[in-house]
Formats: C-alpha cells, structure tokens, sequence
C-alpha cells in the first residue's frame, strides 16, 4: 500500500506515501544531525526487499521485509544515515508494521539495556492495519514496562481505528499528523530551555527591591559560521592526521615597504580617528576609560503609558517576571504591575545586566495576564544620541476617494480570519509558526552537499516560495475586493507611474557647454543662453560611486575642440586643493606627484610641504608613531628624487637635524644610522648641490669641518690661528637660536 500514489508534485509526478515518509525521515534526521547531534537516532525500514535485522528467522518466515540501517546500530546521527535515506532499498513487499516494531524495542533493549535514557520511537506508515494484532499489545505492554514512547503518523486521509484506540488506553502512545510531525523539524534552530538570562533585584527605592528574572523573548539565528579546513590535510589518512584545521597566523607589514619588513607588535598601536588625525590609544588608556557599572536594575520613575511607541525601540524586547520559587517577590510584583495598569504608567530604570557593561535606558510596559503570571516588557529606550529626527516637510492629506481606496485595500489583505469548526478568530500567518527560508535551504543543501559532494547549489526552492507568499485567504480576498479592472485607480488617484531606470550602458554624461551650444542653436542665439531655462531630466542624471569619482581629475578644457564664433570657452575651474592625511600619507603624496605628471599641474610643491609638516607632527605625538614618520620620510625622499625635488627635502632634513623637540631628536637618531635617508645627493638629481662625501659627513655631524675647511682653502689670504677653528655643530645651533 505504501507504493500507491500519494500525492502530485509541482513538476506533475506522482509521488508514493514510501516516499513521503522517507522525505519525512530524512527531514527528522537532517534536524537531529544538525541542532541535536548528541541525540542516538536508529533507523528501521520496513516492505523492503532485503531483510536485514537480528531477529530474522527465514525457515519460520518471521520479521522478513525489515531493513535497518547503518549496520543495525543506534548511534549519533551521521552522514552515513543521511546517505542510507538518499539511497534507500529496493521496496515493493509487503511487511507488517508491528514486525518492524517489535525490531525497533529489541534494538532499543540492546542499547540502553537498564541504563536511563529518554527513549522514543516514531512509526511512519498507511492506515493499512485491519484488526489489533496480539503481539502489537505485547509491544504496548513492553512500551510501558520500559518508559518507551510511541508516536504514530499516518500516511493518507483518515485515521484509523486500531491506533486511535491504542492512543486513548495507553499513555506512551500518541497519534499526531504527519503534518505536526513534519513541523517539528522544519525549523533551523536548535532547541533550547527557556532559562533566564540575569536575576537580580528591581530596585523601586532604598528599602524596597523586588527579585526579578529577565528572558529573552527573541534572538536572532544566524547562518553559522563555516570554518576554514586544509585540503592537504584531509587527504591524510585520519590515524596520522592530528587535525584538519587551518590556524591563522597574522602578520602586518608597511604598505610601502618594497622589502616586506615585518612591523613589531611594540611599533604598532591602536588609535581613533579624530577629523583627519589618527589619536593614538594604549592599552592604558583603554583600561583607565571603560566604563565601570555593576548590574542593576534601579527604578528612575513612573512616565504616562502613551510616552513610550513602537518607534522609540533600539532593540528586541525582553520579558521581566518575578524570581521562581519566591512568594513574596510574586505578590509585591503582581501588586506593582496592576497599579501601573489601573494608573496608565510605564516604569523607566537604568539597566546594566553584566559587570562593566554598557548600560541602557529601558521602559517597563506592564503585561497583565489574568489566571497567569503576570510579566513586564522590557523595551530598550534611545539615548540623545541615538535620536534621529524627522526633518520631511509634512505631506498633503488624502482626500476621501483616496481613504476609501486604501482601507478597501487594507480591509481585503486582512491576515486575522476565523475558525471554520469554532468560528472564533484566527491568525493566519504567526510568526512563531514561520521558518526562515534562507537558513532552510542553507541546511538542506548542506546535508545534500553531504551526502553527495557534486551536489550543486539549485538557483530556485519552490518548496519554500510558500514560506514568503500570502496566505491563500489573503489572495482570494484581494482579488475579490479589488479585482484586475479596478486596479488602475490607484495609477491614477495617487499618480503612480513607472520610472525605468537607465542600465550601464545607456547613461551618457551631458556637459553644460553641450547644453548650451544646443540651445543656441535651437533660437538662433549669438551672445549669453539663460542657463535656467534649460531643462533638466532627473531620470538621466547617474551618479557615480564614491570609489570611481577618488582620484580622477576631469579635463574640461577646450584643447583639440573646434568651436565656432558664437561658442562658449570652457570655464576655468578653481584651483586643486592639495590634502595629505595623517591615516594615508604615503598613499596621498603618491596620488598628488601622479596628478601632475597627467595633468601638467604643479601639486609636487604643496605635497612636499605637508608630507614634511606631518612627518613632524608624527615626530612630537611619541615614539610609537616613529616608524610611521620614517616610513613616510622614505616615501618622501623617493618621490623628491623622481621629481628632481633635491632642494625640498634636503632643507627639510637640515631642519630636522636641529632637534627642536625632545621626539624629534629621538628620530633624528633613528634617521641618522640609515643612509637611505641621508642627504639627495648630486649622482641621484642633478641639480643638487650635495656630493657623496658631504651626505655620509652630514648623518655623521662632520659636514660643518668639511665645509669651514673648504672655505680655508679657497680663500688665499686666510690664515691659521683660532679664528680659522671651525664651529662645532652645537655652536651653529646656538647661533641659530
């Protein structure tokens, strides 16, 4: 029976009841794999070709047709079990399903033998038993003796006499629809008890605090995280193989340093962004500024209940009941709660659920619930801030057609409907009854990846489009209320119109000179057009991205054009604003030395000379920015050779030497023990005035004795004696200030 045609698929084949309870199965294990793995699944087919079980008896025929899987083990789920249930056995013979019980209790007994385990068997089948079977009472004693619970779902329409009796004169038996089954492993979240999330006092004033517990009434479930594995090492065979994994290890290197040196853990330090400065932060300063707080949630007052909307909320809500277990918390928090009911209030309180944690400003909306524990929502309430005011003009009011229209529209798209037994309302689309539809198809290509590693990914889940489509009810309402001919008043009421939006390829960018010039031609005009007569069209401005728009320069000049007499010279624009930062110095010197290299704009000069400005600015914040400043001294250094800018950073470098600062004594020391950095020298530009000789002298402090002595000599008349004596470096430092 199970081989007959259960159901039509979307593609028009038939589907099987075998085949809905092995989709069925495998969604259950697929769950169990995934959000229960610690639970021991064991699987037993039963109407199959082969016989696999221990209690087979072929001489007496007896438990023949009874497959179970994975060897005829209860374990862990695994890939394994996935993979029997993809590739189940050949079927078509007809079984009992009390057999395949009976195999199910003696594989249990095995397992668990007198240990406690909470132990449960679900049976798939057809409504196919005919009358009770004496060893299916056997089983049921059997289920009882060993607190072993039956669930029993039935394939196809009705139910059947034999299992609603069982249910209803045994307690371990239970009869649920295939449906219900089916729910409860459709969901991609692992199961977990409510508990609460902090306990501490709710503190109405200095002799009065209140034990409370606070429960997360939501949490987001995001797709988990994939980890990254070695191909190389799964190759391994698993006895030599230590681990699979691939451990991270970080690095950090100058982004302009051609040879790749590694920048020290002591030269690197955290800092804040600060307009265009980078302020630097240690771990000190971390330390001394966090905020200290112990957990608290202090009453700061009673506000009316209409203060606090939907839209004053920062975050999901939590739920805030009366300690379990303590009498006295219940009665003053049940009091609290129907005097902020009868009085309209809401209660604001500082709360804080963790030791040194950010706190927040929350509001306390009183829920009553008659014959229940009454409980309080917490919502978290925006600082000043978090604010963002509506700063939109006020639009015009609808007019009554308009109304009229869109509550007919409202009224039609109602999800609130009505029982057909009962007659008392209904929601038709909860929430809690929702899955989500990305993480559902996530883990159900996950276990097909599984199981069969060319598994690609689908490019559409039509079994999950109902997931993100209105309830049936709402459709028929909406086509009854506003059908396709009356839909057009909504274009015209409320002057809807479809804008297409130009592609790629079809945006052409329009100068105003173009503009212009068109304009002229179209009223035959010589002299000035009015530029605010022309029109615009807002559907053919694009704008580009910020990251296409950095860096680039347009030309609008009018070279290589041919413009009549009447035409309009190209507007000269204003002048480049030449900026280095502090966060990309060398990266912004660099683009600045490129620009007028295409441009034929001079920006070298009022590059060098905030280059220079913020290598001393980086110089007096401390030595923890050294390695930044001699990383954009270098930068520098290179970008003056190839623009023949000797005289720039040699008086830049003889100003540094004159350690006007504590820091900037402390580089110069650093700068003077590499030659890379010393003076340019006249074999690397040759307008340079500097030699060799007189570069390696200057980082050694001996260039004032090589340059007196040089004026010695080229002067005859001068004469040895202490006037001739040069000056040492500290006395021309003297003189200079």
């Amino acid at each position: 029976y199970m081989q007959e045609a259960f159901a039509i698929s979307d593609d028009g084949k038939k589907v099987s009841k075998a085949q809905v309870a092995i989709e069925t199965a495998r969604g259950f294990l697929q769950h169990k794999l995934f959000f229960s793995p610690k639970h021991e699944v064991g699987l037993v087919m039963f109407g199959t070709a082969e016989t696999s079980n221990e209690l087979q008896d072929a001489e007496e025929g007896q438990y023949q047709h009874v497959f179970v899987a994975r060897g005829g083990k209860i374990d862990v789920p695994d890939v394994d079990a996935l993979r029997s249930l993809a590739e189940p056995p050949a079927a078509g013979q007809h079984s009992d399903p009390v057999d395949a019980l009976i195999v199910a209790l003696d594989l249990l007994a095995k397992r668990t033998g007198d240990l406690k385990y909470e132990k449960h068997i679900r049976l798939i089948t057809d409504n196919s038993l005919q009358a009770q079977d004496p060893d299916l009472e056997e089983c049921i004693k059997q289920l009882e003796a060993k607190s072993t619970k039956l669930t029993v779902s039935l394939v196809g329409s009705g139910q059947d006499a034999v299992w609603t009796s069982l249910a209803k004169s045994s307690e371990q038996v239970q009869l649920i629809s295939l449906s219900d089954f089916a729910s409860e492993s459709r969901f991609s979240v692992k199961p977990v008890e409510q508990r609460a999330k902090v306990r501490l006092p709710l503190i109405l004033s200095e002799d009065m605090q209140i034990p409370v517990g606070i429960y997360s009434q939501s949490t987001r479930v995001a797709f988990p995280t994939l980890k990254k594995l070695s191909k190389l090492a799964a190759a391994i065979p698993e006895e030599n193989r230590r681990s699979d994994r691939v451990i991270m290890d970080r690095t950090y290197f100058a982004t302009d340093d051609k040879e790749g040196e590694e920048v020290k853990k002591e030269d690197r330090v955290k800092g804040h962004k600060y307009g265009k400065s980078i302020v630097p932060m240690s771990e000190y300063d971390e330390a001394a500024l966090m905020y200290t707080c112990e957990r608290t949630l202090t009453t700061l007052g009673f506000a009316n209940a209409d203060c606090i909307g939907a839209a004053d909320s920062m975050s999901h809500t939590e739920m805030v009941a009366a300690d379990k277990g303590d009498r006295w918390a219940s009665c003053a928090f049940e009091a609290l709660v129907e005097a902020m009911v009868e009085e309209k209030r809401v209660l604001i309180a500082r709360y804080c659920f963790r030791k040194d944690g950010q706190p927040y400003m929350v509001a306390l909306i009183p829920l009553p619930r008659p014959g229940e524990a009454s409980g309080m929502t917490m919502q978290f309430l925006p600082f000043f801030e978090d604010i963002r005011e509506w700063t939109c003009a006020s639009l015009p009011g609808p007019s009554l057609e308009q109304q009229q229209l869109m509550g007919q529209l409202v009224d039609s798209m109602s999800l609130v409907g009505f029982s057909e037994t009962t007659g008392a309302p209904k929601e038709l689309l909860r929430p809690e009854d929702t899955q989500n539809p990305a993480l559902s198809r996530f883990y159900r290509f996950l276990a097909e990846r599984a199981v069969d590693a060319s598994s690609q990914v689908s490019t559409s889940a039509p079994d999950k489009a109902s997931i993100i489509a209105p309830p049936p009810s709402v459709a028929e309402g909406l086509a009854k209320a506003l059908p396709e001919n009356e839909r057009a008043k909504f274009n015209t009421l409320f002057g809807l119109a479809k804008v297409e939006k130009p592609g790629q390829g079809g945006s052409v960018k329009r100068y105003w000179r173009e503009a212009i010039s068109e304009k002229r031609k179209d009223t035959a005009l010589i002299g000035e057009v009015d530029t605010k007569k022309i029109k615009v069209d807002p559907t053919a401005v694009v704008k580009k991205s910020e990251k296409e728009e950095e860096g680039k320069v347009k030309d609008e000049g009018s070279q290589g054009e041919d413009h009549g007499p009447g035409a309009m010279a190209a507007a000269v624009g204003l002048p480049l604003r030449v900026h280095i930062g502090s966060v990309h110095p060398e990266r912004d010197f660099e683009h600045w030395l490129s620009v007028r290299q295409t441009g034929g704009i001079d920006t070298v000069g009022p590059a060098v000379e905030q280059m220079c400005e913020v290598i001393l600015r980086f110089a007096d914040e401390g030595e923890e920015f050294h390695s930044k400043a001699l990383n954009c001294l270098a930068t520098l250094r290179r970008g003056c050779v190839r623009e023949g800018e000797a005289s720039g950073y040699n008086e830049f470098l003889r100003r540094l030497r004159l350690k006007r600062t504590k820091y900037q004594a402390l580089l110069w020391d650093r700068v003077s023990r590499d030659a890379a950095l010393g003076l340019v020298t006249d074999t690397e530009v040759v307008t340079s005035t500097v030699s060799s000789v007189e570069a390696k002298a200057f980082l050694a402090g001996e260039d004032t004795v090589i340059g007196s002595a040089h004026a010695s000599s080229s002067h005859p008349g001068a004469t040895e004696g202490p006037s001739a004596t040069a000056l040492s470096e500290k006395d021309l430092e003297a003189m200079i200030e």
